[in-house]
């Protein structure tokens, strides 16, 4: 179906795409053209999904780029793949193949949580298919002050353990997420549980990729040598935006966009904000701007 309140608007069953990588299946969305590439990687949460996190920025981004919104492995439609050499890296590495695949040399990688911790992997492990960062309440920081591990992660740590997946762990997740409860509908409750539940235990190998130990990230943060736009909501609950503020001090040429009233989900939370602030970003780093 179409985004809602966006009439013609790309749907998901239109921009659906897959490849496969190493014998396993890599999906994704496609929609846009231009000389700008946008490469979305999602958070890793229950129930996340490309689609999910960003399928409702898809209109907005592609009047302006070539958008990719991909599944991490193990996560909607992809399939689970075995994460050696860290928790970031492996995923890293499918979606560096994957732009080769594609043909596309170069693209801007914009992270959700978890798919910011493997967007600046992307940026360590294969510069020369980075062409810029988008990091959104990503993982892969220090939190200066922010008890660890939070509210949220607790959650999702949490989530299939004990009496197992449910619609009111995935509601109390959600409203750990977003700062406005009024987000959380009975709609997004059940796709998300839906989402968090399909697939059997391959599905749920990809969910519980958090007990894989994560790559020291922090102490590279340094070697990161693109432009990088930072966007962080103030009320999150999972990555506290104290987060935000060491890759700002870490990483050379990043920049801090803080968002009042928003928690982890920056693209659905504030979604014509966001995009505002993705597209500018582009336009001022582009090779042929002007510097300030």
């Amino acid at each position: 179906m179409a985004i809602a309140g966006q009439p013609g608007a790309p749907t998901r069953e239109a921009t659906s795409r897959s490849l496969t990588i190493d014998g396993a299946r890599l999906h994704y969305h496609e929609a846009g053209t231009g000389p700008d590439v946008l490469l979305c990687i999602h958070g890793g949460a229950p129930g996340a999904s490309g689609w999910g996190n960003f399928g409702t920025n898809l209109a907005g981004l592609s009047q302006h780029a070539r958008v990719l919104v991909v599944d991490l492995p193990g996560y909607g439609g992809s399939d689970p793949i075995e994460l050696r050499g860290g928790k970031y890296a492996p995923y890293a590495d499918v979606f560096a193949r994957m732009l080769g695949e594609l043909g596309i040399e170069r693209a801007t990688v914009v992270g959700l949580a978890t798919g910011g911790a493997v967007a600046m992997a992307m940026a360590l492990r294969h510069p020369e298919v980075v062409d810029r960062l988008v990091l959104v309440s990503s993982a892969g920081g220090v939190p200066l002050f922010s008890p660890t591990p939070s509210e949220g992660q607790r959650a999702i740590r949490s989530y299939y353990a004990g009496s197992g997946p449910s619609r009111e762990k995935m509601r109390d997740y959600l409203r750990l997420m977003m700062h406005d409860p009024a987000l959380v509908t009975d709609e997004l409750v059940e796709e998300r549980y839906a989402e968090s539940v399909a697939g059997g235990e391959g599905r749920r190998a990809g969910a519980e990729s958090a007990g894989v130990p994560a790559e020291p990230l922090w102490q590279q943060l340094g070697e990161i040598a693109v432009p990088t736009l930072i966007l962080w909501g103030t009320e999150n609950r999972v990555q506290g935006f104290d987060n935000a503020l060491y890759l700002l001090r870490q990483i050379p040429d990043a920049e801090l966009h803080l968002f009042k009233r928003t928690g982890l989900w920056v693209p659905y939370e504030r979604g014509p904000e966001f995009e505002r602030q993705l597209l500018a970003f582009l336009d001022r780093t582009s090779a042929g701007s002007e510097p300030a």
